[in-house]
């Protein structure tokens, strides 16, 4: 357990200089705030390449180890499988009540000319219903262990 300690520590120092070096670099090859030069355009989109790089490793990263801890008890992997049905049944529940019509208000056009589409009104409308969901679901739960406190007394 020693060794893979080291080992993730010095990962991650090495990562973080290359992060530092990378940083430093564009910084000091912009030119100015209005002009930053085309070396300094491609040095941001290197950085913001690597950014992209990391933060989806470490989403790999701590998707398998939570995967991984999740089905080292069986317990947990039930409880793990049992919230994500829950979660699902939530969001096929929001998802067939939402409806794909683009709601009609002063300034549409704007949003229809950028890209809005009846698609994207249908999974807006699904983010709402769960969202209103999870939220009736946390305040039933906060009354319900509020009540249950009280006749536990």
């Amino acid at each position: 357990m020693e060794k893979i300690r080291k080992i993730t520590t010095i990962i991650l120092w090495v990562l973080m200089a290359i992060s530092v070096v990378l940083f430093a670099v564009m910084i000091t090859s912009i030119d100015s705030e209005t002009n930053p030069g085309e070396k300094a355009v491609q040095l941001i989109t290197t950085n913001i390449n690597w950014a992209i790089l990391l933060f989806g490793l470490s989403a790999i990263i701590a998707l398998l180890f939570s995967f991984g801890q999740m089905f080292s008890e069986k317990r947990k992997a039930l409880r793990a499988i049992l919230v994500l049905a829950i979660f699902a049944v939530i969001l096929l529940v929001a998802y067939f009540s939402a409806s794909s019509e683009i709601p009609q208000f002063y300034g549409v056009e704007k949003f229809i000319a950028e890209g809005l589409t009846e698609t994207i009104s249908h999974w807006v409308g699904t983010g709402l219903y769960v969202t209103y969901i999870l939220f009736g679901g946390a305040i039933l739960s906060i009354i319900g262990f509020g009540a249950a406190s009280i006749f536990k007394r």
